[in-house]
């Protein structure tokens, strides 16, 4: 995978820098950081209310 990527100096913190990394618009790349943003943008299972997650018959229910 290729990215280009920014470095930038961040004001009232030395030593800090924030780095950006972006892919060029209809590339195989940018769909893969578009793919990758919307996966980590999604609760993990860890994260979800025990009433939003799935129970084992639901799993069980999904598998018939």
């Amino acid at each position: 995978m290729t990215l280009g990527y920014q470095s930038m100096e961040l004001e009232g913190t030395p030593g800090h820098r924030l780095i950006v990394y972006f892919a060029e618009p209809n590339t195989p790349e940018h769909d893969a950081l578009v793919l990758l943003d919307m996966l980590g943008s999604q609760p993990s299972p860890t994260h979800m209310p025990r009433s939003s997650r799935p129970s084992v018959t639901d799993q069980d229910d999904a598998a018939a």
